[in-house]
């Protein structure tokens, strides 16, 4: 099997960062509607696997950060609610999102 291209996993990655960048603009500005229009699905290929490294020390436990604001997405002028779906090798990924439109 060959390795993904650097270019598919940018690309994936650039899509993951965008799409959590819309949900916490969404959630700052409270703009826009709350029902998903459409779902966008990202296929991203098998690689190859590589060796595994030695194992690490666990680290401690961290504090349970604050609760997110209740309910009420909205999304920016330009974008509507949907849901982003990842295909990658361990399985899907979905995150509901502003996507634009």
């Amino acid at each position: 099997m060959r390795r993904p291209s650097l270019a598919a996993v940018a690309v994936a990655g650039a899509l993951l960062l965008a799409g959590t960048a819309g949900v916490f603009t969404a959630v700052a500005l409270g703009v826009g509607e709350a029902t998903p229009v459409r779902t966008v699905t990202v296929n991203v290929p098998e690689g190859e696997r590589g060796p595994q490294g030695p194992a690490g020390p666990q680290g401690p436990k961290g504090d349970t950060g604050p609760q997110g604001p209740p309910g009420d997405f909205k999304c920016l002028a330009g974008y509507e609610p949907g849901v982003l779906q990842i295909n990658a090798p361990g399985g899907q990924t979905k995150i509901y999102t502003c996507i634009e439109s």
